[in-house]
């Protein structure tokens, strides 16, 4: 059980590492007079960018469908719409994850 805890720890402080790198990249954008070039500079927040997303684990975008009301996209389970309001049944019947 130790040692489940230690890697969670393991991953929240590479999380942090992670965290501050791409703040401390941030705030060098705008960094004047430095010998680094702006594109150099986001070019390290690209890289660190990219070091910090799989650190987070998004979850996918979940899949869309047109309201047949007001035709604004909403998410495929729906059964009713996010900007009309309006009830609408999800493809198949399928109102699991409904939003």
């Amino acid at each position: 059980m130790d040692q489940t805890k230690s890697g969670e720890e393991h991953e929240r402080n590479r999380l942090r590492g992670a965290i501050a790198e791409v703040t401390l990249r941030v705030s060098g954008l705008s960094a004047q007079g430095e010998a680094e070039s702006v594109a150099d500079r986001v070019a390290s927040l690209q890289k660190s960018w990219l070091q910090l997303v799989p650190l987070i684990q998004p979850e996918a975008e979940p899949t869309r469908r047109e309201c047949p009301h007001c035709h604004q996209r909403i998410r495929s389970a729906a059964t009713r719409c996010l900007y009309c309001l309006a009830k609408s049944a999800p493809p198949d019947g399928d109102a699991a994850g409904a939003a």
